[in-house]
């Protein structure tokens, strides 16, 4: 059987936050053809797209004549899916989607449009794409989310219930090679220094718990616009312990997490709607063997069982956070076994293997389906 050719679309190619994309691409079974650039994309890794925001001077000539009737990046992505024998569309991000969906449509190529976070909670995005999301939630195959949270805000903006498909990330699979310290006195926070994540209240949590484990120390990597907040935070509060790593790469991840006890990451929802989807660096961190300390917030339940694999406490509770924390510093064979239990159940249900899998068959289905 001949491989689908598969334009895969995403605002960039380089974001380092944004590992689970290029994670994703590497196991498309098929040709793939990246096109990037803004929700609709115009530059591409593969094949010949003309860049809508420079056209040549004679395409301005015929558009303003009337031989081209799309907007240029219609004409321009069109043309591309038509050279290329493109056979689907896999758009990253719901606003991606809607800006796509029209062309899909108009081309009868099938469109999978994959959701991870802001896309389905920030109220700006979602007010600003809503009746281009309408439009997307009919014309295409099928929708994907990561959470049950996610596929609930969804459902309620309107999504075909038999559309939505739940395919929450994979952790590389190198990260179940490694073993964590559990005798170490390191806890590691790993994400964006953004709202969402919360960083700052991380570190108040790691100071109360540090009060009383006074050798406790707190590796923290990411960056982003609360970084520079969090370093003022630590200097006035006199936060002792702390590493601001900034980013690293998931060589240098994986090393901190084996000198580790401990993972934590204090994400709520942001004042603008902002919520995670599944954060990858928890799935890798259990993935690791780290027990887990984190908020009862999207889809984080859905991976981290309460006291079985780590503890949950409601977002914003610093002082529960720290408790949590300072109960796996004390009890080392409690962190050994959830990090045990973390580790199987990353094993058991979001392998490589499957995870690709799924979407490769969800692919194949949208295409036969077409």
């Amino acid at each position: 059987m001949n491989k689908l050719n598969i334009c895969f679309t995403s605002p960039s190619t380089n974001a380092y936050s944004e590992t689970f994309i290029q994670n994703l691409k590497s196991g498309l079974s098929g040709n793939v053809f990246h096109c990037y650039g803004e929700f609709f994309p115009f530059l591409t890794l593969k094949g010949s797209l003309q860049n809508y925001k420079t056209p040549p001077i004679f395409d301005l000539i015929k558009k303003r004549l009337g031989f081209i009737t799309l907007p240029l990046r219609e004409y321009y992505f069109s043309k591309y899916l038509r050279e290329n024998k493109i056979q689907i569309i896999f758009a990253n991000y719901g606003p991606s989607g809607a800006a796509l969906a029209p062309v899909s449509y108009k081309m009868g190529v099938p469109l999978i449009v994959h959701f991870h976070g802001f896309d389905a909670s920030v109220f700006k995005v979602i007010e600003k794409y809503k009746e281009g999301y309408k439009r997307m939630f009919e014309i295409a195959s099928f929708i994907i989310v990561v959470s049950d949270e996610m596929n609930q805000d969804l459902l309620n903006l309107g999504a075909p219930e038999g559309k939505l498909i739940k395919i929450t990330y994979s952790p590389n699979s190198r990260f179940l090679e490694l073993k964590p310290d559990y005798q170490s006195n390191q806890i590691l926070a790993v994400g964006r220094f953004v709202e969402k994540k919360a960083p700052y209240l991380t570190l108040m949590a790691f100071k109360s718990a540090k009060e009383k484990c006074l050798d406790l120390n707190l590796k923290f990597v990411g960056d982003g616009e609360f970084l520079s907040v969090c370093k003022d935070l630590c200097e006035s509060m006199q936060i002792q312990g702390v590493e601001l790593l900034g980013v690293k790469s998931p060589e240098e991840i994986a090393s901190l997490m084996e000198q580790s006890f401990c993972f934590v990451q204090h994400s709520k929802q942001a004042i603008n709607g902002d919520k995670e989807g599944t954060p990858v660096a928890i799935l890798e961190a259990m993935a690791t063997g780290l027990p887990i300390v984190a908020t009862k917030h999207a889809g984080i339940p859905d991976v981290v069982s309460h006291k079985k694999n780590g503890f949950l406490v409601t977002e914003g509770n610093i002082e529960a956070m720290a408790s949590c924390i300072i109960e796996l510093y004390q009890n080392r064979e409690k962190a050994k076994n959830f990090g045990i239990n973390g580790k199987e159940f990353i094993r058991n249900n979001f392998s490589s293997k499957d995870y690709f899998q799924k979407i490769n068959s969800l692919i194949t289905t949208a295409v036969t389906n077409g």
